[in-house]
């Protein structure tokens, strides 16, 4: 290699511009908070993202949600309106719900495909009885892993940069050192080449680390780690051209291309982020060639995918971070640093651009008891969109490399993508016209799509048990889609009943959820880990204005007699109660009982024919009983009178909808409003146990980039916390939170 081939540098570069595809959109979900007792309502706010420019998509309308508990089972499944690439809602936490972890899961058309190379991300909640259990969970967490550090299985394990180690070519190898389920752990130890050290290392970040070395064909490497354990290198390549990144910064990104052999090589460099070619540059390599990539053919934050090519075959991949500055500014700060109880506060909020300029945006605020953040497993909207979409495995501790206290956040980083590399962005033959993948095929659809296998045009009858109606009208085969701006009118579950009556129906609707279930099921699923340690959050005393502490856990125990049913059912099981030809007849104040059970006040050949009004019996209550029949030519009282209770045959709600032809499905789930006090609410002696103190889903801020949150403080003397998520509509993104605390009022 000689010195002029060292300095050449290659700069130019072609860009490729790509389209996005319809298919091929993210989906961030962001709860209220992570920890939630029984009987609670979790609100969350959903965005769906064009994968490839984090722009918001309107490719979807519907988002399907699943919670899902530790041991796999289904416990929430609903539908829930999308526009303009938003929507929020809650999910109502049942008090039968198990005590533990759950997995929240988002689908929607555009962003769950066939494309099986995309893994399920759920976000973790956990449900409690009482927030002040988040101590002994914690505790016993802390106690696993502790066992769990000393008996798991220990892993080291080295990344050469850019894949592989070659003959003569000085280059990094990155490592990390975990234990048990990826949990890190910090290490230091030698390199030895056959019988000498030729360097030593120790963990920089959460168990990672890296060290320089030229490795040689023929000699032996190990790693020999401070307790002794010693582990081998990866296979030494005698050919081949090898990648590193020299220099990252506000100006772009700076590459050396090494070979070994002194025969010029042709190249080719090519950058992508998200799965979109950004440049490629062409050159030839005898020793080592420098190959500058502009930041400005990177416009956006994230990954960067480099591969080098020789010819047609990839040789060597690296991933780079780009443009960590290039998001929204956001600055919250509350007119106190502590409240007393009951007091009112307010969250002053401001957004900027890059460059600092005022933004209109929009804001997801969440106000709420700071043990209510579950730290093992946190993630926001930054570590979800670029990190954990774009990697592969369980990321430990994602939101770290997006905390601007963190002075090392981006050293750590690139550790990290050197680590860890990606799951989704393998190498692929592009299409040289467009430039974009095959497109994936949708598993979900927006609306409600049916059949009715008579295969005949006719009107359906949609209604909901609350007497919302509309009218669907089926095409010449019978088929017929429900659009989510009907099911937004039709909330909750809804009939629907076919107005052709003969021949009679036959009705099939699609279930996507049953969809999801199919082909979620080999999918891989990759969560966030944290760090593990003791909490202290102690008692939180909630005492009303006359000294009364507030009951720990009260339990009110009932029966049920009979399972609920709509009034679309009951009336129906009033119309089969009649159609059994069951009636009362009423005299006076006293009810009789007719054609039941050999019961008649009225037989039909009496001479004296009833005249009144006929009304429908009613289950389980007492009417008055008598038979009457003719004997002789008269007409004897066999039984007067006696009580009866009405027990007719209790038809189950699927028989009812077969009698009668109706058909079933689930439109959007109920709106619910977030619950304020109000001040005149707020002053009574009532205590006041709120853990979550303000939900705003869609706070917009002025011209001037600024809005405004208040909120009333609980009785809940502690430290409380708020989280601000913000999204411009373009592609920035921005989180940020602040803190204050309830104090006792003297």
């Amino acid at each position: 290699m000689n010195k002029k081939s060292i300095i050449t540098t290659l700069l130019l570069l072609t860009t490729m511009a790509g389209q996005a595809q319809e298919n091929d959109d993210l989906l961030y979900i962001f709860p209220s908070k992570e920890v939630y007792e029984t009987g609670e309502d979790l609100w969350f706010k959903a965005y769906l993202m064009d994968r490839q420019t984090l722009a918001l998509s309107e490719n979807s309308q519907t988002l399907y949600l699943l919670l899902r508990s530790e041991s796999g089972d289904v416990v929430w499944k609903e539908k829930y309106p999308l526009k303009a690439g938003r929507g929020d809602g809650h999910v109502y936490i049942n008090e039968k719900w198990q005590l533990g972890e759950y997995q929240m899961e988002g689908y929607t058309r555009s962003s769950f495909t066939t494309d099986s190379t995309i893994a399920i991300l759920p976000r973790k909640i956990v449900v409690v009885n009482r927030v002040s259990q988040m101590d002994s969970i914690s505790s016993e967490s802390v106690k696993r892993d502790s066992v769990e550090r000393l008996t798991a299985k220990h892993r080291f394990d080295l990344f050469p940069e850019g894949g592989n180690l070659i003959d003569g070519i000085s280059g990094v190898v990155a490592f990390k050192a975990t234990y048990g389920n990826g949990m890190p752990e910090d290490v230091s130890g030698v390199v030895m080449e056959d019988d000498h050290e030729i360097a030593t290392f120790k963990s920089i970040h959460d168990g990672m680390g890296q060290f320089t070395m030229t490795p040689r064909q023929g000699r032996g490497y190990k790693v020999v780690l401070s307790d002794g354990k010693t582990y081998p290198f990866p296979n030494i390549k005698g050919r081949g051209l090898a990648l590193r990144v020299t220099r990252n910064n506000k100006s772009g990104i700076t590459l050396l291309v090494s070979a070994p052999d002194t025969v010029a090589r042709p190249f080719t460099v090519l950058a992508k982020m998200r799965g979109m070619p950004c440049c490629s540059a062409q050159g030839t390599v005898r020793g080592q060639q420098k190959v500058k990539l502009p930041i400005e053919k990177f416009p956006l934050q994230g990954i960067v995918e480099i591969t080098l090519s020789e010819g047609d075959r990839p040789t060597a991949e690296r991933l780079v971070y780009v443009n960590p500055k290039q998001l929204l500014s956001i600055t919250a700060r509350t007119d106190h640093q502590q409240y007393n109880r009951r007091d009112q506060g307010k969250v002053s909020l401001k957004v900027t651009d890059p460059s600092g300029q005022p933004l209109r945006a929009e804001l997801a605020v969440s106000i709420f008891d700071k043990a209510c953040l579950y730290q093992p497993g946190h993630e926001n909207i930054l570590s979800h969109c670029f990190l954990s979409e774009e990697i592969r495995g369980n990321i430990f501790n994602p939101t770290y490399y997006f905390d601007e206290g963190n002075e090392d956040r981006l050293q750590a980083l690139d550790l990290l993508l050197m680590t860890q590399g990606w799951r989704r962005y393998v190498w692929e033959e592009m299409s040289q016209e467009t430039g974009v993948r095959s497109l994936e095929t949708a598993i979900l659809s927006d609306g409600i799509k049916g059949q009715d296998l008579v295969e005949r045009q006719q009107f359906l009858h949609a209604f909901t048990p609350d007497s919302d109606t509309l009218m669907v009208m089926t095409d010449d085969k019978g088929r017929f889609e429900i659009t989510p701006s009907q099911m937004d009118h039709l909330r909750g579950y809804f009939y629907l009943k076919p107005l052709v009556k003969k021949p009679k129906a036959k009705l099939t609707l699609e279930n996507p959820f049953d969809s999801i279930a199919l082909y979620q099921h080999a999918r891989q699923r990759f969560q966030p880990q944290d760090f593990l340690f003791e909490t202290h959050y102690g008692e939180r005393d909630v005492i009303d204005g006359f000294g009364t502490v507030v009951l720990k856990e009260t339990n009110v125990i009932g029966k049920r007699q009979q399972p609920y049913r709509d009034r679309v059912m009951e009336f129906l099981d009033s119309l089969a109660i009649v159609a059994s030809g069951v009636w009362v007849c009423e005299h006076g104040s006293q009810q009789w009982i007719n054609d039941y059970h050999g019961y008649n006040h009225h037989p039909a050949e009496y001479p004296y024919p009833y005249t009144g009004k006929r009304l429908t019996p009613k289950r389980g209550q007492m009417y008055h009983a008598s038979i009457i029949e003719e004997h002789g030519g008269k007409w004897w009282d066999l039984i007067c009178s006696q009580p009866v209770i009405y027990e007719g045959a209790r038809p189950s709600d699927k028989a009812l909808m077969e009698i009668f032809g109706l058909w079933t499905s689930q439109g959007y789930y109920p709106r619910m409003e977030y619950y304020e006090p109000d001040v005149t609410d707020h002053s009574s002696s009532m205590p006041d146990p709120r853990t979550s103190l303000q939900w705003k889903p869609a706070v917009l801020t002025d011209e001037k980039g600024r809005a405004e949150v208040s909120f009333l403080a609980s009785d809940v003397n502690t430290e409380f916390m708020g989280i601000v998520e913000a999204i411009d509509g373009t592609g920035l993104l921005g989180c940020q939170t602040f803190s204050f605390r309830i104090i006792r009022n003297r």
